[in-house]
């Protein structure tokens, strides 16, 4: 009986992602969602353990169902309360995030003050569920409309506010638009972006664990989308892509490995690696226990890992009942499109 709830959830929510997400209805329907305003909860968070914490900047952590998290000094602190973060950014001194709303989700905006979150703001209302990774390029929003196969640009955006999620400047399909949602036999799951010179690379998931599809790396060059070279992974259910002169990063997430210049340099055994961050002195991988019923996920532990340059893990952070979605240092966050050493 059990199993048939489940399942009946599950083929609800694919069909309102499908059918009804981006209509007009999803758009009143997300109204209705927004009438509760966020607010910063700011408050102390103890359902973590840590091995002996070093010195580094504090990072933000992104969870499926702890909210938006604060990793300063061997402490945490919730931030957000409300669940089901995961892409943050930053343009100048502040910072934005997606979080589901329910069926929907916003990306907000809101400063970091003596370890507290202020002045929070919705940015862009409406969205997708599915959004996932976001990243500015320039002045310019770049959003992971993952569950309809494509990238929403929006121009200007930190100087906007309650952008109607349909008023973008610009949107990218690097396989085409689907005609079946996420049914379709060109769905991706495009999931992670990152500029790096004139190229911008897109992490394809690819679903393989439903599809035995490989993941890819997408590159469109030049921003030109007539343009554009893909690159096979020999991972599953890929997240995340860094790339600097002398290195390619990623996560082959269903297999628990790190890979750079495809080559598989941390395994973790049973672990979803997702989330990345990269500094001049660390690297700090997340990880989720893998957990195949959706619905159990919230039971589950995520994982901090903090390596050196050298690949030495340093220290091991371990936060109950959540997963972890996305992992950026407050300060000189390579990762971000925008960063400049």
């Amino acid at each position: 009986m059990i199993n048939l709830i489940v399942k009946i959830k599950k083929n609800l929510l694919k069909f309102y992602d499908n059918n009804l997400a981006f209509t007009k209805f999803g758009d009143l329907y997300s109204n209705l969602e927004n009438i509760i305003q966020q607010r910063p909860s700011n408050s102390k968070f103890i359902e973590f353990e840590s091995s002996n914490p070093i010195d580094i900047t504090p990072f933000l952590i992104a969870t499926t169902s702890q909210g938006l998290l604060l990793y300063f000094n061997g402490k945490i602190k919730k931030l957000f309360k409300e669940k089901g973060f995961y892409g943050i950014t930053k343009l100048s001194n502040k910072f934005y995030a997606f979080h589901k709303t329910g069926m929907h989700g916003n990306i907000i905006s809101f400063k970091l003050k003596n370890n507290k979150a202020i002045e929070n703001k919705i940015i862009i209302k409406g969205l997708s569920r599915g959004i996932h990774q976001i990243d500015f390029i320039n002045d310019d929003l770049y959003v992971t409309n993952t569950y309809d196969n494509s990238i929403l640009v929006y121009k200007d955006a930190k100087d906007r506010e309650n952008i109607y999620w349909k008023r973008f400047d610009d949107i990218i399909y690097p396989n085409g638009k689907l005609k079946n949602g996420r049914f379709s036999k060109n769905y991706n799951h495009f999931n992670s972006i990152f500029k790096y010179k004139n190229d911008l690379h897109i992490i394809a998931h690819n679903e393989t664990k439903k599809t035995n599809r490989k993941s890819e790396i997408y590159t469109i060059k030049n921003f030109k989308t007539k343009n554009i070279t893909k690159q096979k992974i020999n991972g599953s259910n890929c997240h995340n892509i860094y790339i600097n002169q002398n290195q390619k990063i990623y996560c082959k997430s269903l297999e628990g490995i790190l890979s750079i210049n495809d080559k598989d340099v941390i395994s973790h055994k049973d672990i979803f690696t997702r989330g990345l961050s990269v500094c001049d002195k660390y690297i700090i991988l997340g990880g989720s226990d893998i957990q195949l019923n959706r619905e159990k996920r919230d039971k589950t532990k995520g994982y901090i890992y903090i390596y050196n340059l050298e690949l030495k893990l340093l220290q091991k952070i371990s936060i109950q009942n959540t997963q972890i979605q996305e992992i950026k240092l407050v300060n000189n966050e390579k990762t971000f499109s925008n960063y400049i050493s």
